[in-house]
């Protein structure tokens, strides 16, 4: 599958990982790509876009830097700070090789969405969400699914949650993105994580197919290939756009009812 880069040297003890990216039934190449880097707990989705070939190029050149700069480290030489520091590094860096590039190909408006998840390997207590863009993360937790993002788009902006309210020219139109300038600003949303969590790191071309109920009843059925079950959903539904989905479940760490007691004895 175009656009994936896996460097397992594989945790299986700490996660259960199931990744595809598609290219759906409407478009004729898949701008999106996806990285999973497990022995270091990251986990990329990128969605490109800028036409011709330019989507291709920075969706694949942001997954494909961050892959690198974590390629010879061993998961032990960074803290889980460090980590995190070192992430948001390598998103600026690639924005600055993608607005170059899109200068030397003279396209205007090329770049590409990123949401990663990095886990501390260390506890699995917790874990960082970093994204630029549309792309989003769910949680899938006690039988219920809910995002743990908040969209760079016109449409979350304007407060409008009802998608029929929203103005033609408002939808799909994305506020930030990797490469459309030199920086960019990485939004950080940090996670407490229990054992039996299951992660949804997609694009847009999966939620905008597959509802919320769709995708918590596909979850809660458990089947042997849910990143692949979710793709055959949105694609059933239209298959209007790339799909892309890794599903990480988290196999070891504090599980939720532990948790709970502890944060009920707390003063």
């Amino acid at each position: 599958m175009d656009g994936t880069i896996t460097k397992e040297g594989l945790v299986p003890e700490k996660f259960r990982v199931f990744s595809r990216t598609d290219v759906g039934k409407r478009r004729k190449r898949n701008e999106d790509s996806l990285g999973v880097i497990a022995r270091h707990g990251i986990f990329v989705v990128a969605d490109g876009m800028g036409g011709v070939d330019g989507g291709d190029f920075s969706s694949r050149k942001v997954v494909e830097m961050i892959a690198t700069a974590f390629e010879n480290l061993d998961p032990t030489q960074l803290s889980y700070a460090e980590k995190l520091d070192l992430l948001e590094e390598t998103v600026n860096l690639s924005s600055a090789e993608i607005h170059k590039e899109a200068g030397i190909r003279g396209i205007c408006g090329m770049g590409t969405t990123v949401v990663l998840m990095c886990f501390d390997t260390v506890t699995l207590r917790e874990a960082c969400i970093m994204h630029v863009g549309d792309s989003r993360v769910y949680l899938f937790r006690n039988r219920d699914l809910h995002a743990l993002t908040t969209d760079h788009s016109m449409a979350a902006e304007s407060g409008l949650s009802d998608s029929a309210m929203i103005p033609i020219f408002m939808a799909g139109v994305i506020t930030r993105a990797v490469g459309v300038r030199d920086t960019v600003a990485v939004d950080r949303t940090p996670v407490s994580v229990r054992r039996g969590d299951k992660y949804v790191i997609c694009s847009d071309g999966l939620y905008n197919m597959v509802r919320r109920p769709q995708m918590c009843s596909i979850l809660q059925h458990d089947p042997i290939e849910p990143a692949t079950e979710l793709v055959n959903a949105a694609n059933d539904a239209g298959g209007f756009d790339n799909i892309t989905v890794i599903l990480v479940e988290v196999l070891q760490g504090e599980d939720l009812d532990n948790a709970s007691q502890m944060a009920d004895t707390k003063p």
